[in-house]
Formats: C-alpha cells, sequence, structure tokens
C-alpha cells in the first residue's frame, strides 16, 4: 500500500469505529527509543523513519511531528504523501496533543495505542482532554489493524554477560532491589524497560536493531524473580544459567495475567515507563508506588569492572576510528568512493577488532550538505560520491562485551571556506568548554548543557538537539537517566561513574554539519584513567578540598581520536583551550599510538603535534 492508501483505510476505519482522531506515537510495551520493526507503526504509515516522531490522522488532516534532528529528513521523506510537516521546537508550532486540543472539535473521540502509551502519559493527557469535553480510548491499535503484513514478534537470539564484564551476579543485583523495596515499603516492582532487565539479569539479546537486546518483562518480590521472554529463545545453557540465579521464567505475553493475580500488596514502578494496558491489569488490592525504576539508577553509575572495560572499548574504538579517517582523508577520494562504500570499509575495519559484535546504531556517513541532516542515512541507491572539498562526517559506535560506543568526527577531504573553518573550530570550543569543565558533584545536566551551548549562542548559532547523552553498557546507545540538554526536564544531577557524551554541531542547511562528539565517563577532579601495561587503570592523587568542603568533577576522555588538524583555525582558540587539546592529543599518541604502525602512525604524529 501507498501512504495513500494506508491513511484511506485508516480513515475508513475510524469512521466505522467513531473515533475523530488517530494518535501515533514511536514506542513499544517497553517505552523503547528504538523499536523493534513490529513497531515502527508511525514509519510504516507516514514513511518517515526517523528514531523519533509522531504522527495524528483525522478525517482531514494527517501530520507528522519530527524534531530538529529530523527536519529536513522527514520533510524529504513525506513529500508526495497525505502527510505535512510539523517541525516540533519551531516558534509558534504547537506539539502534537496541544493541536488536537487546540483545533479539535468538542466531544472528539481520540484513540491511543495503550499498550505502547505510558500510563503517566495516558492520565495527563485524560485529564487535558476532559477539560475540552473530548475523551481517549485506549484499548485500540488502529493502524495494527490496517497492516496486513505486520511483521511478528522478533526472534533474536539470546546470549549471557559473563561475570568478568559486569563484575557481579544476577543474584546480588536482585538482592539489591529487595533491600531497597524493604526500605521503599513495596512488596513487588516491575520493570519494563528493556536495558534495565538485560542489565538487572546479566543477559543480552538481538530483538532490537544494534541494541542487544530482547524483548522481556521483570517482576520481582521479596522471595522471587519472574522473568517474562519467549521460552524459545532460552537454550538449555541460558535456562540452566537463570536457574541458578534464581530466576523462574515465564512466557512473555503472560505477563498481564501474572499481574493481575498478585497478592494484596504494594508494587513499585515508573509510570513514565509502563503502559496503560500493564497498568490496568493491576488488581484494585495492589497499591501502586510510583517511582523510578532501581536497575535504570543504578546501572547509570558503572561499578569498577564496567568502567575498567568501558574505557578498554572506547580504545579500541578510538583505533578503528583513527585508521577509518586516514583512509577516508588519505585514499577515499582517489579511489572514486561515496558514502556507503566508505561506511562498509569501516565495518571491515571494525569486524577486525577484538570482541566486536556489531555496530551500536546505523552508521551515519555523510558528504557535504548531507551532514546537515543530523541522522542522515547513506543506503545502497541513496549515496553521495566523496570529493576533494568539503567536509565529510561520521557518527558511528560498536557494540562489544565491554560496553557500548558513540563518536562522531568531521574532517576535510579538500579546501575548505572560511566559514567552515569558523564552524569547525566554534564547535571544537563549545566542546572544550565543557569537556574541561570541572564541576560540582551532583550538578544538573541542564546547568551543564548551556556551558557548551553559550559558546554558540555568543555567535547568534545553536544546535536544535541536546549537547549529549548517556549509553548504556552493551546496551543502547542513547540511556538515561543522565544527560545534557535544554529541556527542563535534564535535571539528573551527575556523580562518579556517570558515562556521557559531549556533541556540539553546527548545521547548515544546504552547505554542510559539523558534530564533534567523545564518550566521557564522570570522576572525581583527582582522579583519570590510562592504560598502563595493557590495562586501564584509575590514578587517584591528592584532592584539594576547599574550605566549603565542596567535591568537584571533571569528564575523562573514554574516545582518543584527532580532531582534523586542517579543520581548525588556531587563532580562536585560546591559551587555556589550546592546552586542554594538547593535552588530549598526548593522551592519543599514549593510548592510540602503540596500535598503529607505518603511514597510519606517521600521520597520527602530526594530527596530535601541539598547537
Amino acid at each position: 500500500m501507498t501512504e495513500i492508501e494506508k491513511v484511506n483505510r485508516l480513515r475508513t476505519l475510524m469512521r466505522d469505529l467513531s473515533i475523530d482522531c488517530c494518535y501515533v506515537i514511536t514506542s513499544d510495551p517497553h517505552n523503547s527509543e528504538y523499536v523493534a520493526p513490529r513497531y515502527q507503526t508511525r514509519a510504516w504509515l507516514s514513511g518517515f523513519t526517523g528514531s523519533a516522531g509522531t504522527a495524528i490522522v483525522t478525517q482531514d488532516e494527517a501530520l507528522v511531528w519530527a524534531d530538529g534532528r529530523y527536519y529536513i529528513q522527514a520533510a524529504k521523506e513525506i513529500e508526495n504523501t497525505p502527510f505535512s510537516l510539523m517541525k516540533l521546537g519551531k516558534s509558534g508550532v504547537l506539539g502534537p496533543e496541544d493541536w488536537m486540543l487546540e483545533l479539535l472539535p468538542e466531544r472528539s473521540r481520540l484513540s491511543v495505542d495503550g499498550s505502547v502509551f505510558s500510563e503517566s502519559r495516558t492520565k495527563n493527557l485524560e485529564k487535558r482532554l476532559e477539560k475540552k469535553g473530548m475523551s481517549l480510548v485506549t484499548d485500540l491499535d488502529l493502524v495494527g489493524d490496517i497492516w496486513d503484513d505486520r511483521p511478528g514478534l522478533p526472534k533474536g537470539a539470546l546470549f549471557l554477560h559473563p561475570i568478568e564484564y559486569t563484575g557481579r551476579t544476577a543474584m546480588t543485583k536482585i538482592d539489591d532491589v529487595r533491600e531497597q523495596l524493604v526500605k521503599d515499603g513495596a512488596d513487588y516492582a516491575l520493570y519494563v524497560g528493556l536495558d534495565d532487565v538485560a542489565w538487572l539479569m546479566n543477559f543480552r539479546g538481538r530483538d532490537i536493531p544494534s541494541s542487544m537486546l530482547s524483548l522481556a518483562f521483570a517482576l520481582i518480590t521479596r522471595d522471587e524473580a519472574f522473568l517474562f521472554i519467549d521460552l524459545d529463545k532460552v537454550t538449555d545453557e541460558i535456562g540452566a544459567y537463570f536457574k541458578g540465579q534464581k530466576i523462574t521464567l515465564r512466557p512473555y505475553d503472560t505477563v498481564a495475567q501474572a499481574l493481575s493475580e498478585l497478592p494484596e500488596g504494594a508494587i513499585e514502578l515508573n509510570p513514565k515507563r509502563v503502559s496503560r494496558s500493564l497498568f490496568q491489569a493491576l488488581p484494585a488490592h495492589v497499591r501502586v508506588i510510583e517511582k523510578e525504576d532501581i536497575p535504570y539508577l543504578a546501572k547509570a553509575e558503572l561499578n569498577d569492572t564496567e568502567l575498567r572495560h568501558q574505557f578498554a572499548a572506547g580504545v579500541r574504538e578510538s583505533v578503528v576510528i583513527t585508521r577509518y579517517l586516514y583512509f577516508v582523508r588519505k585514499k577515499a577520494v582517489a579511489l572514486g568512493m561515496d558514502e556507503y562504500d566508505v561506511a562498509e570499509k569501516l565495518h571491515s575495519l571494525r569486524a577486525e577488532t577484538e570482541g566486536f559484535i556489531n555496530e551500536s546504531f546505523a552508521t551515519i556517513s555523510a558528504y557535504g550538505p548531507n551532514a546537515a541532516m543530523m541522522h542522515y542515512q547513506a543506503t545502497k541507491t541513496k549515496r553521495s560520491p566523496l570529493q576533494a572539498k568539503s567536509f565529510y562526517l561520521v557518527d558511528c559506535g560498536a557494540q562489544s562485551l565491554g560496553g557500548t560506543t558513540d563518536v562522531t568526527r568531521t574532517v576535510a577531504l579538500g579546501p575548505l571556506t572560511e566559514e567552515e573553518k569558523r564552524d569547525f573550530t566554534l564547535t571544537l570550543k563549545s566542546h572544550i568548554a565543557l569537556a574541561s569543565l570541572p564541576f560540582l558533584k551532583y550538578t544538573c545536566g541542564i546547568a551543564l548543557d548551556a556551558v557548551a551551548r553559550s559558546v554558540m549562542w555568543r555567535h547568534n548559532l545553536d544546535y536544535k538537539c541536546g549537547t549529549g547523552h548517556g549509553f548504556g553498557y552493551l546496551t543502547g546507545v542513547h540511556e538515561g537517566p543522565q544527560g545534557l540538554s535544554n529541556s527542563p526536564s535534564s535535571l539528573y544531577r551527575f556523580r562518579e561513574h556517570n558515562v556521557i557524551t559531549i556533541e556540539p554541531g553546527v548545521y547548515r542547511e544546504g552547505k554542510h554539519g559539523i558534530r564533534l562528539e567523545n564518550d566521557y565517563v564522570v570522576l572525581k577532579a583527582n582522579q583519570s584513567i590510562e592504560t598502563r601495561d595493557g590495562i586501564p587503570e584509575l590514578i587517584e592523587e591528592h584532592e584539594n578540598i576547599n574550605e566549603a568542603g565542596d567535591q568537584f568533577l571533571r569528564f575523562q576522555p573514554l574516545t582518543y581520536i584527532p580532531f582534523d588538524r586542517a579543520s581548525i583555525l588556531p587563532e580562536m582558540l585560546t591559551c587555556e583551550e589550546k592546552i586542554w587539546l594538547n593535552d588530549y592529543n598526548l593522551a592519543i599518541r599514549r593510548e592510540v599510538a602503540p596500535f598503529l604502525e607505518g603511514d597510519e602512525l606517521e600521520d597520527l604524529m602530526k594530527e596530535t603535534e601541539p598547537f
């Protein structure tokens, strides 16, 4: 079916069921950011394939909302469809729910799929609609009803995450959960986040593209631990492991029934993540304690074992990307390669790396104007040739047993304009401003975001995304609670062993896109990590405490890749910025140079010369 046919069919079904508005979000029963093909309903309906977005269909309107990362991509993808683009965040543009409340007539009936719509979001929307005389229907999946060839539930294989990488057994982590439940006065805890469940029980899967996750729910009681998962995925070895960790397996689709059968007591859950459908399965005699999920908060602080492996994973990634960028800068254009070709080259280099499993997300390989689309994807049928001028941008990452990575570099392939050099150097200054900053323990993300963003503001620029995001440990490439954003919700207070990206950028539509992204871990200001005798070692110096007893933290790099020297205007850098950059380049030589030889090593030494 074409998008026109899909919308017409949906509207017919809506008329039959007396539904005035169909509201389609990007989610699944686990409130995931990246969803399995079965749950890509908005993309199937509208043609807009970005990882985030919303669609609304009425009898007269078909609209898609996309944030600043996807303005250009969404506009292109919904050409020649019934959908119009709403640029979320633009002045004067209503968000989807505000649009419904403002423009739909009184007594309108709206439909959302309650199996993928969180309880908190549902309840808030119901309250707003009620004030306008509207109602919300949550027990229909309208798009699913017209999607004849909809994919089934994914069947990706499970695998265990060994203790030498996790540092702690599943049993120990579950005991920690129970200890906290007792403190909270709860008898049960329900976890729906795929990353939380996988981390808690030390397994991973392949149900979500690039993320090492499997569809699963966890229900923890004072004396039992239940994992709801597709039992066909559980091999004898994995089954024996779960039994040894005192984890009882149940079929994936029986979680609602299990909730409905709970004895009287209190259950701890996060209504921002648990769907309306599961929430309604709870019996009246079970009291709900609304709270952030315990594993969600716990896994945000790496333990010492995770930290050492994550550092080593960052170094391995740095070697791959440094070698790759040498190839792109020195050979790719002469070989007549395009964006897709070089992305394939990157994959081949990664495949040679110890422990590599797969990319942590689809590589963004973008030349020239394409890089202005933050999440541009080159394909076999949509690919631009590299030319000996302007910028090439690569945003990429890897999954290994030792962790997850996400890095971006922008490099010159030939002569640059003054505007290109200035934009690159501003992006570098923005990155350094935050990366070099000592900050008080428990400073929140919105305050730290402003440090990097303010560099752009002084030059009448801004980037329509966050400055950085947390990432998982062999799970998702985007994970909270930590984040760097100018959103009022970015209130998590940073502490030791949080991991975060820093990735400011400049995006000029039709010209170029620049992003410079490193992975960092938060340490005490007197601590650092470096490789000694082949092993990552945490080094601690004397801590200077001021008279107020304040504790300061810092961002320690986890990735070591040169910032493209040819793109930098040194005269725009301050002395302090040059000191940070020179120190970073020395660290690159220490961590990466031992793995290079010949022309690659010679080029690295030139790229990391002092400024």
